[in-house]
């Protein structure tokens, strides 16, 4: 289990290092104000997003606090109603993260500031380049596959840059799916992390 959660941690990381040379377009009808997304019993929903996801019976939430641990920032920066002005003082804030306690099958959700990491200019494909180098730089730890071509799908009412990817680490292979879009000023990303026990088109299905 230690093994999976720093697995994720660290392919997270990369993921916001890679706002140096960064991301996606995306088209459609105006968003609503950024704002926190809720969870509610099983159910995390995300208004500017568009989506709900509803967890399974096994899954379990983070609280801020867990959040706030487990990338090494302050509580302080997930906390509090004024969530867009964190936001803006902060490159990187997280939402959501939550796991399967039998599996470690975990999901995070999360936003980069793109004026605070990279221009607001930079394509998907050019985030996409970028993420591979920067996964490259920790090819002494674990080894990522990519697909030779990324694919979009919907996430509720969004649309994804998806990218699924092979992961092995010491002598442990999972699966890794990135799903990118870019929201006025802002990177939305979610992360999944598959471990054992699921599929990547069950993991979709739970979003609505």
């Amino acid at each position: 289990m230690k093994k999976i959660v720093a697995l994720t941690l660290a392919i997270i990381t990369v993921l916001l290092f890679v706002g140096c040379q960064n991301p996606i377009t995306s088209g459609g009808a105006p968003q609503p104000k950024i704002s926190r997304g809720t969870v509610k019993g099983d159910i995390y929903k995300n208004d500017y997003l568009g989506f709900e996801f509803v967890k399974p019976t096994s899954w379990v939430y983070c609280t801020d606090e867990e959040i706030a641990a487990a990338i090494n920032l302050g509580a302080e920066v997930l906390l509090g109603e004024n969530f867009k002005e964190t936001l803006e003082l902060n490159p990187t804030v997280y939402d959501m993260m939550v796991r399967d306690i039998f599996t470690g099958t975990n999901i995070n959700v999360g936003y980069e500031n793109l004026a605070k990491t990279l221009s607001t200019n930079i394509t998907i494909e050019q985030y996409v380049d970028a993420l591979k180098e920067q996964l490259k730089a920790v090819s002494s730890t674990m080894q990522v596959t990519f697909p030779e071509k990324h694919d979009t799908v919907k996430l509720g009412e969004t649309e994804f840059t998806r990218l699924i990817c092979s992961v092995s680490m010491s002598g442990q292979s999972m699966q890794q799916a990135y799903y990118l879009s870019k929201q006025g000023g802002y990177m939305t990303f979610i992360i999944v992390t598959i471990p054992r026990g699921y599929q990547v088109a069950e993991i979709e299905a739970m979003f609505q």
